[in-house]
């Protein structure tokens, strides 16, 4: 596997229509230096198109784990797999969904940004194609106790789970269609501010952030990978910076749908027992 100086990562749960999209959104001249690693937690083989997609483009590495890793745990075995090969970390260090697209120039100004000591993940701007907002700055601060507390009832059914998305959905909707972008964006914090949690669906680190020690070694199956990245960020001694000149698409739940079913549901009350354990007491 070729060294690369942005290492994508991308877990594959059978979206390979997503997949192909978000690799189309690569620009053939900055792919210098970029590698992508799919990691495929479907069970089933993939379409002979999809691999005959791939098979033409000398940045993509494709394995199949031929069973479901999750999230961080899929990312955790293709950065593996790079540093079998390659046993330095990127500068750069991408954990993505593939229901995402990079705007033009996401690569090359991401290869031109500055490192700074201190920094330890980038949080870009993450613009919802189905809400019409941005995601990030994902939290400005810790959850506090009582908000777990909260979370533990949310989760304790999925029935209760899917009644509070159903307001939850609305909001995001209203929010995103009936204002103004100029209103969407009042109260964002400014850009290159510190915050405390970006955004899941794409993690920007830096190298050192696994240099320090950081590792996608998440303790429990699923979700509160936020929440994760943020604390080790903080025992780590390093910041998260909100660079909103850094744009994504995100077309958003092509692995896990908008409501939650048992086995889902189950994943975030085991998520919110691991957390709360970890940080919360």
């Amino acid at each position: 596997m070729k060294k690369a100086d942005i290492l994508i990562l991308s877990v594959i749960y059978h979206s390979y229509p997503e997949t192909i999209r978000f690799i189309q959104s690569f620009e053939p001249e900055n792919t210098q230096g970029i590698l992508l690693v799919l990691a495929d937690n479907s069970e089933q083989p993939p379409p002979a198109d999809f691999l005959d997609f791939i098979g033409t483009l000398p940045y993509v590495y494709y394995f199949s784990s031929g069973k479901n890793l999750g999230y961080f745990g899929g990312a955790r075995e293709a950065l593996d797999h790079y540093l079998r090969d390659q046993p330095e970390i990127p500068r750069w260090v991408l954990v993505t969904n593939v229901d995402i697209v990079f705007t033009p120039g996401f690569l090359s100004r991401l290869k031109n940004r500055e490192c700074p000591e201190k920094l330890g993940m980038v949080a870009p701007s993450i613009l919802s194609k189905q809400w019409k907002i941005d995601y990030n700055p994902g939290l400005l601060k810790p959850y506090s106790a009582s908000r777990f507390r909260f979370f533990r009832l949310l989760y304790s059914h999925y029935l209760i789970h899917n009644l509070y998305l159903l307001p939850a959905y609305l909001k995001k909707w209203l929010t995103g269609h009936c204002k103004t972008k100029a209103k969407r964006v009042e109260g964002r914090v400014p850009p290159l501010t510190s915050i405390y949690a970006p955004h899941g669906s794409c993690l920007i680190f830096s190298h050192r952030w696994f240099e320090k020690g950081g590792n996608l070694r998440l303790p429990h199956f699923l979700f509160g990978e936020e929440i994760f990245v943020a604390e080790t960020t903080k025992r780590l001694g390093l910041e998260v910076i909100y660079d909103p000149s850094l744009e994504i698409l995100d077309y958003e739940h092509a692995s896990v749908g908008f409501f939650v079913n048992r086995t889902t549901n189950r994943y975030y009350r085991e998520m919110c027992g691991s957390i709360r354990s970890m940080y919360y007491q």
